[in-house]
This record gives C-alpha cells, sequence and structure tokens, in this order.
C-alpha cells in the first residue's frame, strides 16, 4: 500500500511538472518569431537612407543588419577610421565613392551627434 501512495504521488508530481513547462511553452513566442520581428525593426531602422545601397551591396556580405545596430554612436571621424579599416586591413572591396556614401549612411543611422 506505501508503494502505491508513492506511486500516485510521484505520477502527480511528473503531471504537475509537465502542466507548468506545457504552459510556458504556449505563452512565450518561438524564437524564430522572435528573431524575425527584430529583424523587421532593424531593417526599418536602416533602410530610405542615403548610402544605403552602397552599405547593402558591400558590408551586408560580413556583417548584418543587426550587428551594425549594436554599434555605439561614433562621430564621423570614427565611421571614416573604421571604413578604412575595413578596406586596408580586412581587404573589403570598396571602391572610394562607395566609401563616402558608406560613412554618410553609417553617421545617419549610427552617428553621434
Amino acid at each position: 500500500m506505501m508503494y502505491l501512495k508513492r506511486f500516485a504521488l510521484l505520477y502527480l508530481f511528473i503531471l504537475f511538472i509537465s502542466s507548468c513547462t506545457e504552459k510556458q511553452n504556449k505563452e512565450q513566442p518561438a524564437a524564430d518569431t522572435v528573431a524575425n520581428n527584430n529583424e523587421k525593426v532593424i531593417e526599418a531602422l536602416f533602410s530610405n537612407t542615403w548610402g544605403e545601397e552602397e552599405f547593402k551591396s558591400h558590408c551586408i556580405t560580413c556583417h548584418s543588419l543587426r550587428y551594425i545596430e549594436m554599434q555605439p554612436a561614433f562621430p564621423r571621424k570614427t565611421w571614416e577610421k573604421i571604413v578604412d579599416k575595413m578596406v586596408k586591413t580586412f581587404g573589403a572591396p570598396i571602391p572610394d565613392s562607395s566609401a563616402k556614401a558608406i560613412v554618410d549612411y553609417l553617421v545617419a543611422t549610427k552617428g553621434k551627434k
């Protein structure tokens, strides 16, 4: 009889734990949904700005929009040095005409005012 009580208590405990975890999973949005929503917000912040096309064609191959969004707001001189470093140190194939547009874009979206 004692084993039956222990088994019943164990069974009730397992049911309780499993019901808690099921509720928690139903209430929380899927990680993919959260990531997609975040990416849409970030994309909205970085769109329709001068130099966006140059930025996308030259920088997105190595950096995601999220990576740029996480950067602090830098002054123009700092963004110029960063873009220059990408070209000279890391070999990014960015022509001079596009580099200026990319810096303009970065200053407009993540520049220190």
